[in-house]
């Protein structure tokens, strides 16, 4: 329990991170380096967790100081190794020992180009990364562009072909409409007179029908009206038969 305290912070921290279930660092195949999967992810959320700050350049520094050598990496990425920094030893931690100040601060000169180079190639990656978006976007665009204006076009000879079928109907019934006003023209105007009349003949028989109606009507009322005052006249008695014991009075 002694020794395990006497661990430094860093490497006892370094260890702990590797061992944990994250995406950011993690050890090789043989489990004798370890590699930086993600920077990004390891100063966003593992080194504010387990260093309370989120300086990557002091990180590697803290790596440089205890002797950790970055190695060439097929997949570009940051690698670091230590011949007593391996996976299932964690006690050979004890051994790893920080560097004297000169070593430190040529390791520290090397580890700062290094880091410079990184990031400009981190930087020219992100921006290469944007510039493909862009492009992708651009692309997306001008497709969606072209099919707008294939539909716009598509929509043009529609109206057009609507606007000619009404044309073609219209003219359609203009020439029926054309070809009636020369038929009436061409009628004998004494025969549309005689029409005229014709028809004016009927509607008068009509009226005088109407009026016949209404003529009789009222001579039949009178009629009925003199029938009933003939039955309410007062009656003749001369000739009537008087009842026995009765003579009327003479004047």
């Amino acid at each position: 329990m002694q020794e395990i305290k006497q661990i430094p912070s860093f490497l006892s921290k370094l260890y702990e991170i590797l061992e944990s279930e994250q995406k950011a660092i993690g050890w090789n195949k043989e489990g004798t380096t370890f590699q930086i999967l993600d920077s990004s992810l390891l100063t966003d959320q593992i080194m504010p967790q387990y260093f309370k700050h989120r300086n990557y350049q002091s990180f590697l520094r803290q790596l440089n100081m205890y002797g950790f050598k970055k190695l060439k990496n097929k997949q570009g990425r940051s690698e670091f190794q230590h011949s007593q920094f391996k996976r299932g030893l964690k006690n050979n931690l004890l051994k790893i020992k920080r560097r004297n100040q000169e070593d430190i601060k040529q390791s520290l000169e090397s580890l700062t180009k290094e880091f410079e180079q990184e990031s400009y190639l981190n930087e020219h990656e992100r921006l290469r990364k944007q510039l493909v978006e862009l492009q992708s976007n651009q692309r997306s665009l001008l497709d969606e562009i072209r099919r707008q204006m294939e539909r716009n076009r598509n929509l043009h000879r529609e109206t057009q072909d609507v606007a000619e079928r009404i044309n073609t109907v219209k003219s359609y019934h203009l020439k029926k409409l054309n070809k009636l006003i020369i038929i009436i023209q061409k009628l004998p105007e004494d025969a549309q007179i005689s029409k005229m009349a014709l028809m004016k003949e009927k509607i008068m028989r009509k009226l005088e029908l109407i009026e016949e109606e209404n003529v009789n009507m009222n001579m039949k009322d009178i009629s009925l009206e003199k029938q009933d005052s003939y039955m309410y006249q007062e009656p003749n008695l001369t000739g009537v038969k008087s009842p026995a014991g009765y003579s009327p009075k003479t004047k």
